[in-house]
């Protein structure tokens, strides 16, 4: 039994990532283009990505069995995909492949600080298949998405809560445009996440421990907000946390949050206090802000381990 929430009973896998994948198209600029506005850029190179892909490999890597639920194109972009997908260890049987329909694709564009800007263009239709992810779940602990869909997601929530299984989001700000979408969305989740930017955009201010408290209220058990070079707030019931940020140089933002949450999940399926977790997902995400792609910098656990040591020593 973990420290902070109950999970289901062992299974194959611990995770279940539900979304689809999508190619990153990354360019370096000194900043992002305002409207009507053209700019020089650099592109430095196509990659995998995308937020649920993302934190599956992140949480695979970290030595966690995770399954992928989701849809590429049947083209070269969708064997990428795939391909990089089993590079991590991530399992790809419920992964499917749609001939007449393009993967998705995200334009990233790192400005010379090393955030980001993005248009994000997902594939066409509908990501569940409700007798496939009824076999997927059976097999799976917790489930992970980033739901933009939330009549789609309704339904699986519906069904996780059939198979037994957690549930755990990221929010993003173009998800909720109000509080009352924010408060009808983590009602049907167990664990959710957000960054600064999403909470400021609906709360009007920077977050604060005892308003993300208010939030349980609607449902989930944890939340946990991050808020970049300030570190990371975490609330449950019985526990209010907050992390400072790790120091390092950020070369790429792109994928720091996913790796984030990758590694937070994976210390929630270890057992690890909230505190704890929290100091681990906060290495983590340091780390993998030091290189271009979402995931060419997704941490081992030995990384974080020298990460953890090193910053401990500093602090002596």
């Amino acid at each position: 039994m973990s420290e902070i929430i109950k999970l289901p009973q062992q299974r194959r896998f611990d995770l279940l990532a539900f979304g689809d994948p999508n190619v990153d198209l990354v360019f370096a600029v000194d900043r992002a283009p305002l409207s009507d506005q053209k700019i020089l850029g650099r592109k430095l190179g196509a990659y995998a990505g995308g937020t649920v892909a993302n934190v599956a490999c992140a949480v695979s890597l970290l030595e966690h069995p995770t399954l992928a639920y989701g849809r590429i194109g049947g083209d070269d972009d969708g064997r990428f995909l795939a391909d990089e997908y089993r590079r991590f260890g991530v399992d790809t049987a419920h992964l499917r492949s749609v001939p007449s329909i393009a993967s998705s694709t995200a334009l990233i564009m790192v400005e010379s600080s090393g955030e980001k800007a993005l248009v994000y263009a997902p594939m066409a239709g509908k990501t569940l298949l409700a007798s496939s992810l009824e076999e997927a779940l059976a097999q799976s602990r917790i489930l992970y998405a980033t739901p933009y869909d939330l009549e789609e997601f309704k339904e699986v929530h519906r069904l996780s809560r059939q198979a037994g299984a957690l549930i755990a989001i990221d929010v993003e700000a173009v998800m909720v445009p109000d509080l009352s979408h924010l408060q009808h969305l983590i009602a049907l989740c167990d664990l959710v996440f957000m960054n600064d930017s999403t909470y400021s955009s609906i709360f009007r201010e920077r977050p604060r421990l005892e308003t993300m408290a208010e939030l349980l209220w609607h449902g989930p058990q944890i939340l946990v907000v991050t808020c970049g070079a300030r570190g990371a707030l975490a609330v449950t019931q019985s526990e209010q946390v907050e992390q400072a940020a790790f120091a390092t140089t950020v070369i790429d933002s792109t994928g720091a949050g996913d790796s984030f949450n990758g590694a937070f999940l994976a210390a929630l399926l270890e057992g690890q206090a909230l505190a704890a977790a929290l100091r681990f997902a906060c290495a983590a995400g340091s780390i993998a802000v030091s290189a271009t792609g979402a995931r060419s910098a997704l941490p081992t656990r030995a990384r974080i381990k020298d990460r953890l040591l090193s910053m401990a020593k500093k602090s002596v």
